[in-house]
């Protein structure tokens, strides 16, 4: 699949939007003057349409003041001295409903055309063009009756005057094109500038801002338009970038002071033992300190790896049917002989058979590595830790208690956070990075829950989480499974006795 070919005839916005609102401009400016000429000449018809109608009027109302209907000598004498005088210049003829001339001066005459009869004449009268000369004629063709008898009418005037004030309107319209197409492109530009420059303003300050001032924000605009909406989002994305950023610093500073105080113990030790001559005992000791030191580092240097992993989005959980009951026994297994050597008592509190969930079992196994890692870290010699599997509300409650030194209220909501120690932690001098509970969350949320807290200082301290069921909480098993079973009912039979 291809990319998009970029073209090289793209024009910038601002040219783009200028030549967009020109055109604009020029359609409304040519549609308005076309209009306006329009407008002008059906106003101008009009007029004349009336005038021509009205003399008509003028025609009818004379006949019928001199009843002029039986006397047809007497009609064509008295319309004569009447009109030719009155109406020079005007076309006008007379004559009677079978089309015979009552009236035709002679100037008309040089038109070889009789008028219709009466009664192929629309009601209203019918409109008629035709050329005199170098002149055109507008007339009339209207019939009506008068003193009881059918006249038809035609009267006209010519068109030299209005076309004449047409063609001068026409050129008025054309001379003020250009001065129109000149404005309609100055606009454009003017209104493309002044949409364009908050965004040739957020994209300055957008090139100042770098990795050393990401605090700097753009403008905050207030027209409540799509600018501000860009401006606020690329606020917010500044926002997560600096968040993003100071992330990865906070990171690489605190890996580094992490990885500093075991590497320099490492040397030191080496650098004593090569520096004199020693017993195989001091050898010995040595070498167990760097291994201790070398242990915590790759333990240190594992969990950053595994959060690189996470940040770059390649670790991912499958849900599928653990068996929780089991991996409690595991983990039980696995942490008691140690708590035990620091002075501590490990007890569970788990069902006698196997209880199913939903979870990532390697990752289900570490979380519970890393709260029983910290319970027993953070717990006094003589103390106790408690594990304990049960179902509650529906689904499989895990809770880690322990009577350690527990955590200050006011820093319980960070304790999740990287390379976050408490402070009675830090003043204790207790081993330890600040990344496994972060390790913990995640894991968490990857299984769609999240660690619950409750810690008093100088008491002890619980986290708590709920899986979803996979299966019904007591499973008929077979096999080797059974005999799992057994096992493990005798195991938590004897936490029990021991609690």
């Amino acid at each position: 699949m291809g990319f998009p070919r970029k073209n090289p005839l793209r024009l910038p916005i601002r040219i783009r939007l200028s030549i967009s609102y020109f055109l604009i401009f020029a359609f409304a400016g040519t549609l308005l003057v076309g209009a306006s000429w329009f407008m002008a000449r059906r106003s101008l018809y009009f007029e004349l349409d009336h005038e021509i109608g009205e003399h008509i009027d003028d025609v009818h109302d004379f006949i019928a003041a001199h009843r002029l209907g039986g006397d047809e000598t007497r009609a064509r004498a008295e319309i004569a001295a009447e009109f030719d005088l009155k109406d020079d210049g005007k076309w006008l003829e007379i004559a009677d409903g079978q089309g015979r001339w009552v009236y035709r001066p002679w100037r008309m005459q040089v038109v070889p055309q009789d008028l219709p009869p009466a009664s192929s004449i629309p009601s209203g009268g019918a409109f008629t063009e035709f050329a005199v000369g170098s002149k055109t004629v507008r007339a009339l063709r209207r019939s009506f009756t008068a003193d009881g008898r059918v006249w038809v009418v035609e009267s006209g005037l010519t068109l030299t005057k209005t076309d004449l004030t047409l063609a001068r309107f026409r050129n008025g319209l054309l001379l003020i094109a250009p001065a129109v197409l000149l404005m309609a492109g100055l606009a454009g530009h003017l209104i493309s500038r002044r949409a364009l420059d908050p965004v040739a303003a957020i994209a300055q300050e957008a090139q100042r801002i770098h990795d050393g001032n990401l605090q700097s924000r753009l403008p905050r605009l207030d027209t409540r338009d799509e600018l501000a909406h860009l401006s606020s989002t690329l606020n917010d994305m500044l926002e997560r970038i600096e968040s993003a950023v100071r992330s990865v610093r906070d990171f690489t500073a605190h890996a580094s002071h992490e990885l500093r105080t075991p590497v320099a113990l490492i040397r030191s030790e080496a650098d004593l033992a090569l520096r004199f001559d020693r017993s195989a005992s001091e050898y010995r000791q040595a070498i167990v300190a760097i291994g201790a030191e070398a242990q915590q580092m790759s333990s240190l240097l594992d969990s950053l790896l595994f959060l690189a992993r996470v940040d770059a989005g390649t670790e991912q959980a499958r849900l599928e049917p653990v068996d929780a009951q089991l991996l409690c026994v595991q983990a039980w297994r696995k942490w008691r002989p140690v708590l035990r050597e620091a002075g501590l008592r490990l007890t569970a509190d788990l069902p006698s058979g196997p209880l199913m969930v939903l979870a990532d079992n390697l990752y289900l196994s570490r979380l519970l590595n890393v709260i029983l890692e910290n319970a027993g870290k953070y717990t006094p010699g003589g103390g106790s830790v408690r594990l304990a599997l049960a179902i509650s509300g529906g689904g499989a409650r895990f809770e880690v208690r322990d009577t350690g030194v527990g955590i200050p209220p006011q820093e319980q909501n960070r304790i999740f956070d990287r390379f976050f120690r408490a402070g009675n932690v830090r003043e204790a001098s207790a081993p330890g990075s600040g990344l496994g509970l972060a390790l913990a969350a995640w894991i968490a949320a990857r299984h769609q829950t999240a660690i619950e807290v409750h810690s008093e200082p100088g008491v002890g301290s619980c986290f708590a989480w709920t899986l979803s069921l996979a299966s019904q909480l007591h499973a008929e098993l077979s096999g080797g499974d059974a005999g799992y079973e057994v096992e493990s009912a005798r195991v938590v039979t004897v936490l029990d006795r021991a609690g």
